[in-house]
């Protein structure tokens, strides 16, 4: 919001402050100051009379002209504008004057004629040239008849001004209202508010008639006017709009503009003449195109809010007029309308319309006072009488009911016991008479009738708000709370996944981060932990970000394809990150590997991306965690399974729970991802950081020697060799310590539909040297149970 130091001294006196320190002193009281900027700029700009003009002798474009630049002083200035001619009162810029943009002026030669000064247009001062008509921006700025030779050209228009461009916080739209804002400096500076006193004559009731059909308008307040007559705004009024950054059009235009600064409450006008039924009715409902004050036409839609003129639109509630009731520049008789309109309808229509305008802005933000609405009439008419020759004014006419003032109390020892200060109950109550707010004390506490402006203010926290603002925020002493000191530590939870970031870390994986909104598309891919709906944003910003993912593993692909397109071949990356479905949140880990694992070009050593390479890595998080062998177990996927690799990939269950899956992805969606041979691993955290383990035991290094045996057996293709591990292990009663398997076989003197798996047994007694019998009995007891559970027999 851009406030005009000249038009704020009209309200409360501020011309004898420094703006730097004004702007130090409403930001100390919660309003931003972004900027301070001139209006118009020129170090010794004066008004001159131009005496004599004639063509120069060496150009065709050129004039010399003898200019009066103060009495009796003549200088003589070259000047290249269209429109210079002798008579004329212009702005000169004398030699050694500053001009807008740093140009300096001096005395010159100009094809052989002196010239000391320069003849200014409004672009040379600073004016910006949407401010400007085409006549303007193509020649010098002529003066009245009326401006005295010598005196200071900006003092004169007006356009010696200096304007604070303030941002402010959404609580106080109130202040787009200037007079809202005056009470603020007003309570700053301690100073006195002097408010403009609508008085116009009115010569009885019209015949406008208003009536509103909708909750969405609780309030419509219209006035006639007549003898109106459209011609140029004074300099004044012209000034002030463009130093709060609007265009000056004409006086009745500009009035209504002027006026919807100095409230805060837009204002439209209706060409009275144009209307038939002389009746307003405001409502809803309409679905069909309108033609509005720009020429186009809009398509209306029944949520629309309409203030409707002899059974048509004569107006987007809020927004923007129609073409069919507008005013023209001959236009004599016009309606005034003021209203308040339901802020969030008014904001999907101007959305929708793409017609976000000044006045809009001021009903989306809430910042009207309805309780002003008739003085804001009577303001507007009494302008039209003063600067358009209005002849007659007739009474207000308006529907609804206009608020009260609300009532908030405040106890007098409440402010210091959340601030912490110790403000005396005078100084308060100094600070509610600053803000103009009416009170009375009882029983240790202040009634307070909130101004009517003033939406923010509903509850006694409000108040104290108040107190602390204008006792000012640098008073307010600064004390550390007093609580117990304690230890900041992680979760066991925390912990078990810092642990699992930091060991895929050190195991070569590097972390990603990725979006939490994902496609509709791929929300389904690899999802395994949530059977809830999807989490679907109210407002995407696209289709491709709508909804939260339920695993991790369709972003970490979309990674791998990120990379591999970009000549990235090697990917080994891992994700820690929450999942979502309606009420339900899921904390998983996902892990994609595709390409070369590790390379040692020295010693020709190279891994290679694989199922073993992902279930290792899935190992050593559960032997980190201290999770036993024996508690988990990996059953394949089915044949058919969309996913995964059906006969490289497998389900991992804990306590017959599924917590995750290790495999290769299916063909079929690494060309839908368009990514190589891509092996992932994906564990549910909520149920796997949560187990309870034993603690970790130390133990001592064998003394006894160990033994080692190799036995190959013959079992059906569709074994599992994994579960025929857990087999053994349980069978030898703790006496075999690593059975690993270091050949498979199929082939000639192997029966069809059967293989042959070589395992190696490690026996070892931590009490004592095992003998023979023992090995031998351990040994048969083995595979007695492969036999029985598995149909294995001992490969001859």
């Amino acid at each position: 919001m851009k406030v005009s130091l000249n038009v704020l001294n009209q309200y409360v006196q501020v011309k004898d402050i420094e703006p730097s320190k004004l702007a130090d002193l409403v930001t100390a009281a919660g309003f931003e100051v972004e900027g301070i900027e001139k209006l118009a700029y020129g170090t010794d700009l004066v008004i001159g009379y131009v005496k004599e003009c004639i063509m120069h002798p060496d150009s065709d474009h050129l004039h010399v002209c003898q200019v009066e630049v103060a009495p009796g002083v003549v200088n003589q200035i070259v000047c290249g504008a269209p429109n210079v001619a002798a008579g004329q009162k212009v702005m000169v810029a004398l030699p050694g004057c500053e001009l807008a943009g740093g140009l300096k002026i001096k005395e010159s030669t100009i094809r052989g004629q002196a010239s000391n000064g320069m003849i200014c247009s409004l672009s040379e001062i600073g004016i910006d040239a949407r401010f400007q008509s085409e006549e303007q921006k193509a020649g010098i700025e002529i003066l009245d008849e009326n401006a005295p030779i010598g005196e200071e050209a900006l003092s004169y228009l007006g356009l010696d001004d200096d304007i604070l461009d303030i941002s402010l916080t959404p609580n106080r739209a109130d202040c787009m209202s200037l007079i809202a804002f005056a009470y603020e400096v007003g309570a700053v500076l301690k100073r006195e508010v002097t408010l403009p006193k609508a008085k116009v004559k009115t010569v009885g009731k019209g015949d406008i008639q208003v009536a509103t059909e909708t909750e969405k308008c609780p309030y419509f307040g219209a006035k006639l006017v007549k003898g109106v007559k459209t011609h140029e705004s004074p300099q004044w009024l012209k000034t002030a709009l463009m130093a709060s950054g609007i265009k000056p059009i004409n006086n009745v235009v500009d009035i209504s503009n002027y006026v919807m600064l100095e409230t805060g409450q837009p204002i439209h006008m209706y060409d009275y003449d144009k209307m038939k039924e002389k009746k307003f009715i405001v409502k809803t409902g309409l679905d069909h195109q309108a033609t509005l004050l720009d020429g186009q036409k809009y398509q209306l839609e029944k949520e629309d809010v309409i203030v409707c003129v002899d059974g048509d639109v004569g107006c987007i509630a809020g927004i923007m007029g129609s073409d069919s009731t507008k005013i023209e520049d001959d236009s004599t008789n016009i309606v005034i309308e003021v209203a308040t309109f339901n802020g969030a309808s008014l904001r999907k229509t101007a959305r929708r319309l793409n017609l976000l305008t000044d006045a809009s802005q001021r009903f989306i933000k809430n910042a009207i006072d309805t309780a002003s609405s008739l003085h804001t009439l009577d303001r507007v008419a009494e302008l039209l009488v003063e600067l358009s020759e209005a002849s007659e004014v007739y009474d207000s006419v308006e529907t609804g009911v206009k608020p009260e003032p609300i009532q908030v109390s405040l106890r007098e020892n409440r402010a210091n016991e959340l601030l912490g200060t110790a403000i005396t109950t005078k100084e308060i109550a100094d600070i509610f008479d600053s803000l103009k707010f009416d009170y009375t004390r009882t029983d240790g506490k202040f009634i307070v009738n909130v101004p009517t402006h003033r939406h923010d203010i509903t509850l006694e926290a409000d108040l104290v708000e108040e107190v602390a603002r204008l006792y000012g925020y640098d008073h307010i002493p600064s004390t550390l709370p007093v609580m117990a000191s304690t230890t900041g530590v992680r979760t066991p939870v925390q912990q078990r996944k810092m642990l699992i970031k930091n060991l895929l870390s050190d195991l070569g994986l590097q972390e990603v981060v990725t979006y939490t909104l994902v496609s509709p598309a791929i929300v389904e891919d690899f999802n395994y932990f949530h059977k809830d709906e999807n989490v679907c944003l109210m407002s995407p910003l696209g289709e491709e970000r709508s909804v939260t993912r339920k695993s991790v593993m369709p972003s970490l692909l979309q990674a791998v394809n990120y990379n591999q397109s970009r000549s990235n071949k090697d990917v080994n990356i891992f994700e820690i990150s929450n999942t979502y479905s309606k009420d339900c949140e899921v904390c998983t880990l996902g892990i994609a590997c595709s390409g070369t694992y590790l390379v040692n070009k020295w010693q020709k050593i190279s891994k290679e991306a694989d199922f073993y390479l992902v279930k290792g890595f899935v190992e050593a998080i559960f032997k980190k965690l201290g999770i036993e062998e024996s508690r988990y177990i990996l059953q394949r996927v089915e044949s058919d399974h969309p996913y995964l690799h059906p006969g490289r990939s497998g389900y991992l269950y804990i306590n017959k729970q599924l917590v995750g899956y290790i495999g290769q992805v299916h063909p079929t969606m690494a060309k839908k991802y368009d990514i190589a041979d891509t092996f992932v691993a994906e564990l549910n955290l909520n149920v796997i950081a949560e187990l309870k383990t034993k603690k970790l035991k130390y133990e001592a290094v064998p003394q006894y020697p160990s033994v080692s045996r190799d036995i190959a057996l013959v079992v059906d293709v569709k074994e599992e060799a994994y579960a025929m591990i857990r087999t053994i292990k349980r069978a030898s009663k703790r006496l075999v310590k690593e059975a690993v398997i270091f050949d498979v076989y199929q082939g000639e003197h192997i029966e069809e539909g059967k293989k042959s798996i070589a395992i190696n047994l490690v026996f070892q007694d931590p009490a004592k040297t095992l003998g023979e019998a023992e090995i031998n009995d351990c040994l048969t007891n083995i595979l007695t149970a492969l036999q029985k559970e598995h149909q294995a027999i001992l490969r001859g």
